[in-house]
Protein backbone atom coordinates (compact mmCIF):
# COMPACT_ATOMS: atom_id res chain seq x y z
CA UNK A 1 0.00 0.00 0.00
CA UNK A 2 2.95 2.35 0.50
CA UNK A 3 3.12 3.13 -3.21
CA UNK A 4 -0.49 4.30 -3.00
CA UNK A 5 0.13 6.96 -0.34
CA UNK A 6 1.43 9.53 -2.83
CA UNK A 7 -1.74 9.10 -4.90
CA UNK A 8 -4.17 9.97 -2.11
CA UNK A 9 -4.58 13.54 -3.33
CA UNK A 10 -5.53 12.28 -6.79
CA UNK A 11 -8.03 9.56 -5.76
CA UNK A 12 -10.71 9.18 -3.09
CA UNK A 13 -9.37 7.52 0.05
CA UNK A 14 -12.15 4.94 0.02
CA UNK A 15 -11.40 3.93 -3.56
CA UNK A 16 -7.72 3.54 -2.75
CA UNK A 17 -8.47 1.45 0.33
CA UNK A 18 -10.84 -0.90 -1.51
CA UNK A 19 -8.38 -1.36 -4.39
CA UNK A 20 -5.58 -2.20 -1.98
CA UNK A 21 -7.90 -4.47 0.02
CA UNK A 22 -9.00 -6.62 -2.90
CA UNK A 23 -5.50 -6.70 -4.38
CA UNK A 24 -4.13 -7.90 -1.05
CA UNK A 25 -6.84 -10.53 -0.59
CA UNK A 26 -6.10 -11.80 -4.09
CA UNK A 27 -2.36 -12.01 -3.48
CA UNK A 28 -2.69 -13.30 0.10
CA UNK A 29 -5.75 -15.59 0.27
CA UNK A 30 -4.56 -16.78 3.70
CA UNK A 31 -6.21 -13.63 5.11
CA UNK A 32 -9.58 -15.21 4.30
CA UNK A 33 -8.91 -18.24 6.50
CA UNK A 34 -9.75 -16.73 9.94
CA UNK A 35 -13.13 -15.60 8.65
CA UNK A 36 -13.73 -18.99 7.01
CA UNK A 37 -12.95 -20.67 10.35
CA UNK A 38 -15.54 -18.48 12.05
CA UNK A 39 -18.09 -19.28 9.33
CA UNK A 40 -17.40 -23.03 9.44
CA UNK A 41 -17.93 -23.07 13.21
CA UNK A 42 -21.25 -21.27 12.80
CA UNK A 43 -22.35 -23.64 10.03
CA UNK A 44 -21.34 -26.58 12.22
CA UNK A 45 -23.48 -25.15 15.02
CA UNK A 46 -26.39 -24.74 12.58
CA UNK A 47 -26.02 -28.37 11.49
CA UNK A 48 -26.02 -29.52 15.12
CA UNK A 49 -29.21 -27.54 15.75
CA UNK A 50 -30.84 -29.11 12.70
CA UNK A 51 -29.84 -32.63 13.79
CA UNK A 52 -30.51 -32.09 17.49
CA UNK A 53 -33.96 -33.71 17.33
CA UNK A 54 -32.58 -36.83 15.67
CA UNK A 55 -30.73 -39.73 17.22
CA UNK A 56 -28.01 -39.77 18.55
CA UNK A 57 -27.85 -36.00 19.20
CA UNK A 58 -31.37 -36.09 20.58
CA UNK A 59 -30.04 -37.99 23.60
CA UNK A 60 -28.32 -34.78 24.71
CA UNK A 61 -30.41 -32.02 23.21
CA UNK A 62 -33.99 -33.34 23.32
CA UNK A 63 -34.34 -33.08 27.13
CA UNK A 64 -32.93 -29.53 27.06
CA UNK A 65 -35.26 -28.38 24.29
CA UNK A 66 -38.25 -30.05 25.92
CA UNK A 67 -37.54 -28.44 29.29
CA UNK A 68 -36.82 -24.92 28.05
CA UNK A 69 -39.22 -24.56 25.11
CA UNK A 70 -41.61 -27.50 25.10
CA UNK A 71 -41.96 -30.89 23.46
CA UNK A 72 -43.58 -29.44 20.33
CA UNK A 73 -40.22 -28.06 19.19
CA UNK A 74 -38.83 -31.58 19.00
CA UNK A 75 -41.08 -32.29 16.02
CA UNK A 76 -41.40 -31.10 12.42
CA UNK A 77 -42.14 -28.32 11.48
CA UNK A 78 -41.92 -26.57 14.87
CA UNK A 79 -38.20 -27.37 15.17
CA UNK A 80 -37.57 -24.84 12.40
CA UNK A 81 -39.39 -22.15 14.38
CA UNK A 82 -36.88 -22.57 17.21
CA UNK A 83 -33.85 -22.75 14.91
CA UNK A 84 -33.25 -18.95 14.56
CA UNK A 85 -33.21 -18.48 18.34
CA UNK A 86 -30.78 -21.37 18.92
CA UNK A 87 -28.59 -20.25 16.04
CA UNK A 88 -28.44 -16.75 17.52
CA UNK A 89 -26.87 -18.25 20.65
CA UNK A 90 -24.31 -20.06 18.49
CA UNK A 91 -23.41 -16.86 16.67
CA UNK A 92 -23.00 -14.91 19.91
CA UNK A 93 -20.75 -17.61 21.40
CA UNK A 94 -18.49 -17.64 18.32
CA UNK A 95 -18.50 -13.84 18.14
CA UNK A 96 -17.49 -13.25 21.76
CA UNK A 97 -15.05 -16.09 22.34
CA UNK A 98 -13.38 -16.55 18.92
CA UNK A 99 -14.01 -13.71 16.50
CA UNK A 100 -11.77 -11.29 18.39
CA UNK A 101 -8.82 -13.66 18.11
CA UNK A 102 -9.57 -14.49 14.46
CA UNK A 103 -10.03 -10.85 13.44
CA UNK A 104 -6.83 -9.94 15.26
CA UNK A 105 -4.99 -12.63 13.29
CA UNK A 106 -6.36 -11.17 10.06
CA UNK A 107 -5.27 -7.65 11.04
CA UNK A 108 -1.74 -8.88 11.77
CA UNK A 109 -1.59 -10.66 8.41
CA UNK A 110 -2.74 -7.46 6.68
CA UNK A 111 0.11 -5.64 8.39
CA UNK A 112 2.57 -8.30 7.30
CA UNK A 113 1.32 -8.10 3.71
CA UNK A 114 1.60 -4.31 3.80
CA UNK A 115 5.22 -4.66 4.89
CA UNK A 116 5.94 -6.90 1.91
CA UNK A 117 6.19 -10.06 4.00
CA UNK A 118 4.39 -13.34 3.48
CA UNK A 119 1.66 -13.64 6.13
CA UNK A 120 1.07 -17.01 7.79
CA UNK A 121 -1.57 -18.33 10.16
CA UNK A 122 0.93 -19.64 12.69
CA UNK A 123 2.83 -16.38 13.00
CA UNK A 124 -0.39 -14.40 13.35
CA UNK A 125 -1.68 -16.78 16.03
CA UNK A 126 1.57 -16.43 18.03
CA UNK A 127 1.32 -12.65 17.80
CA UNK A 128 -2.36 -12.31 18.70
CA UNK A 129 -2.92 -15.13 21.22
CA UNK A 130 -1.38 -13.16 24.16
CA UNK A 131 -3.97 -10.44 23.45
CA UNK A 132 -6.93 -12.86 23.54
CA UNK A 133 -8.37 -11.56 26.83
CA UNK A 134 -8.30 -7.94 25.67
CA UNK A 135 -9.89 -8.76 22.31
CA UNK A 136 -12.56 -10.95 23.91
CA UNK A 137 -13.37 -8.24 26.48
CA UNK A 138 -13.78 -5.75 23.63
CA UNK A 139 -16.24 -7.92 21.70
CA UNK A 140 -18.11 -8.72 24.91
CA UNK A 141 -18.47 -4.97 25.46
CA UNK A 142 -19.85 -4.49 21.94
CA UNK A 143 -22.34 -7.31 22.48
CA UNK A 144 -23.51 -5.89 25.84
CA UNK A 145 -23.98 -2.42 24.36
CA UNK A 146 -26.12 -3.83 21.54
CA UNK A 147 -28.01 -6.05 23.98
CA UNK A 148 -28.93 -3.20 26.32
CA UNK A 149 -29.94 -0.97 23.42
CA UNK A 150 -32.20 -3.75 22.17
CA UNK A 151 -33.59 -4.21 25.68
CA UNK A 152 -34.34 -0.48 25.86
CA UNK A 153 -36.05 -0.62 22.48
CA UNK A 154 -38.32 -3.42 23.71
CA UNK A 155 -39.25 -1.45 26.82
CA UNK A 156 -39.98 1.64 24.72
CA UNK A 157 -42.09 -0.47 22.37
CA UNK A 158 -44.16 -1.88 25.22
CA UNK A 159 -44.88 1.62 26.48
CA UNK A 160 -45.66 3.00 23.02
CA UNK A 161 -48.08 0.24 22.02
CA UNK A 162 -50.93 2.43 23.26
CA UNK A 163 -50.31 4.83 20.36
CA UNK A 164 -52.45 4.11 17.30
CA UNK A 165 -49.61 4.43 14.81
CA UNK A 166 -47.49 1.86 16.65
CA UNK A 167 -50.44 -0.50 17.08
CA UNK A 168 -51.23 -0.16 13.37
CA UNK A 169 -47.67 -1.02 12.35
CA UNK A 170 -47.66 -4.00 14.68
CA UNK A 171 -50.98 -5.32 13.39
CA UNK A 172 -49.76 -5.00 9.81
CA UNK A 173 -46.55 -6.86 10.67
CA UNK A 174 -44.39 -3.89 9.67
CA UNK A 175 -42.92 -2.99 13.04
CA UNK A 176 -40.30 -5.75 13.07
CA UNK A 177 -39.01 -4.63 9.66
CA UNK A 178 -38.71 -1.02 10.81
CA UNK A 179 -36.85 -2.32 13.84
CA UNK A 180 -34.38 -4.12 11.54
CA UNK A 181 -33.49 -0.84 9.79
CA UNK A 182 -33.15 1.04 13.08
CA UNK A 183 -30.91 -1.63 14.59
CA UNK A 184 -28.89 -1.85 11.38
CA UNK A 185 -28.05 1.85 11.60
CA UNK A 186 -27.31 1.71 15.34
CA UNK A 187 -24.93 -1.22 14.91
CA UNK A 188 -23.18 0.59 12.05
CA UNK A 189 -22.56 3.59 14.31
CA UNK A 190 -21.25 1.41 17.14
CA UNK A 191 -18.95 -0.52 14.81
CA UNK A 192 -17.67 2.74 13.31
CA UNK A 193 -16.83 4.28 16.67
CA UNK A 194 -14.95 1.12 17.69
CA UNK A 195 -13.54 0.43 14.21
CA UNK A 196 -9.85 0.64 15.15
CA UNK A 197 -9.74 -1.00 18.55
CA UNK A 198 -8.45 -4.31 17.16
CA UNK A 199 -5.70 -2.64 15.06
CA UNK A 200 -4.59 -0.61 18.09
CA UNK A 201 -4.53 -3.71 20.31
CA UNK A 202 -2.77 -5.95 17.77
CA UNK A 203 -0.43 -3.54 15.99
CA UNK A 204 0.40 -1.09 18.78
CA UNK A 205 0.05 -3.37 21.80
CA UNK A 206 -2.57 -1.15 23.43
CA UNK A 207 -4.54 -2.46 26.38
CA UNK A 208 -8.33 -2.39 26.57
CA UNK A 209 -9.01 1.23 27.55
CA UNK A 210 -6.10 2.68 25.56
CA UNK A 211 -7.30 0.75 22.54
CA UNK A 212 -10.76 2.25 22.91
CA UNK A 213 -9.34 5.74 23.41
CA UNK A 214 -7.11 5.34 20.37
CA UNK A 215 -10.03 4.21 18.24
CA UNK A 216 -12.21 7.13 19.37
CA UNK A 217 -9.41 9.58 18.56
CA UNK A 218 -8.75 8.17 15.08
CA UNK A 219 -12.44 7.82 14.19
CA UNK A 220 -12.96 11.52 14.86
CA UNK A 221 -10.56 12.22 11.99
CA UNK A 222 -11.77 9.54 9.54
CA UNK A 223 -15.39 8.97 10.57
CA UNK A 224 -16.90 9.24 7.08
CA UNK A 225 -14.32 6.91 5.49
CA UNK A 226 -14.66 4.33 8.28
CA UNK A 227 -18.46 4.49 8.15
CA UNK A 228 -18.57 3.94 4.38
CA UNK A 229 -16.02 1.10 4.53
CA UNK A 230 -18.28 -0.65 7.05
CA UNK A 231 -21.69 0.32 5.69
CA UNK A 232 -21.35 -0.57 1.99
CA UNK A 233 -20.31 -4.22 2.44
CA UNK A 234 -22.66 -4.66 5.39
CA UNK A 235 -25.63 -3.62 3.26
CA UNK A 236 -25.37 -7.07 1.65
CA UNK A 237 -26.54 -8.60 4.95
CA UNK A 238 -29.63 -6.37 5.20
CA UNK A 239 -31.91 -8.57 3.01
CA UNK A 240 -31.06 -11.56 5.20
CA UNK A 241 -31.93 -9.58 8.34
CA UNK A 242 -35.28 -8.68 6.78
CA UNK A 243 -35.91 -12.31 5.84
CA UNK A 244 -35.14 -13.39 9.41
CA UNK A 245 -37.57 -10.80 10.76
CA UNK A 246 -40.26 -12.20 8.46
CA UNK A 247 -39.58 -15.90 9.08
CA UNK A 248 -43.16 -16.75 10.19
CA UNK A 249 -44.70 -15.31 7.02
CA UNK A 250 -41.90 -16.71 4.88
CA UNK A 251 -42.40 -20.21 6.26
CA UNK A 252 -46.15 -20.01 5.70
CA UNK A 253 -45.66 -19.07 2.05
CA UNK A 254 -42.85 -21.54 1.32
CA UNK A 255 -41.52 -24.45 3.40
CA UNK A 256 -40.14 -24.63 6.95
CA UNK A 257 -36.78 -25.73 5.49
CA UNK A 258 -36.33 -22.21 4.08
CA UNK A 259 -35.19 -21.22 7.59
CA UNK A 260 -32.17 -23.51 7.37
CA UNK A 261 -31.31 -22.20 3.90
CA UNK A 262 -31.54 -18.51 4.82
CA UNK A 263 -29.47 -18.94 7.99
CA UNK A 264 -26.82 -20.93 6.13
CA UNK A 265 -26.55 -18.41 3.30
CA UNK A 266 -26.35 -15.55 5.80
CA UNK A 267 -23.22 -17.16 7.27
CA UNK A 268 -21.57 -17.39 3.85
CA UNK A 269 -22.36 -13.73 3.18
CA UNK A 270 -21.02 -12.77 6.61
CA UNK A 271 -17.65 -14.37 5.81
CA UNK A 272 -17.26 -12.03 2.84
CA UNK A 273 -18.50 -8.96 4.72
CA UNK A 274 -16.32 -9.48 7.80
CA UNK A 275 -13.23 -10.16 5.72
CA UNK A 276 -13.62 -7.09 3.50
CA UNK A 277 -14.56 -4.78 6.40
CA UNK A 278 -11.76 -5.93 8.72
CA UNK A 279 -9.14 -5.83 5.98
CA UNK A 280 -10.16 -2.42 4.63
CA UNK A 281 -10.24 -0.89 8.13
CA UNK A 282 -6.80 -2.33 8.84
CA UNK A 283 -5.47 -0.72 5.66
CA UNK A 284 -7.14 2.59 6.56
CA UNK A 285 -5.45 2.40 9.96
CA UNK A 286 -2.06 1.74 8.34
CA UNK A 287 -2.62 4.48 5.77
CA UNK A 288 -3.33 7.08 8.45
CA UNK A 289 -0.20 6.03 10.31
CA UNK A 290 1.90 6.35 7.15
CA UNK A 291 0.44 9.77 6.33
CA UNK A 292 1.09 10.88 9.91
Amino acid sequence: MKQKVNKIKRAPVIGVIWKVTFDSLKKNPVIWIPFCISGILKLFGLAVIFLSIFYPLSIVFAPIIKTLWGEAFLHYPFNFSLMPKLFYYVQIAVYIFLDGLLSGMAVWMVYQANEGKKPTLLDSLKKVLPKYVTLTAFLLTIYLIVYFISYGENLALMKSIKFKAVAFLMNKGLLQFINVFVNFFIILLIETVAAFVIPFVVLEDKRYFKGLAGSFGLVKRVFFSAFILIAIPTLISLPFSLLKAGFPALINKTLPEITFLVLGLSVVVTIFIDCVVTTSLAFLFLLRKELA
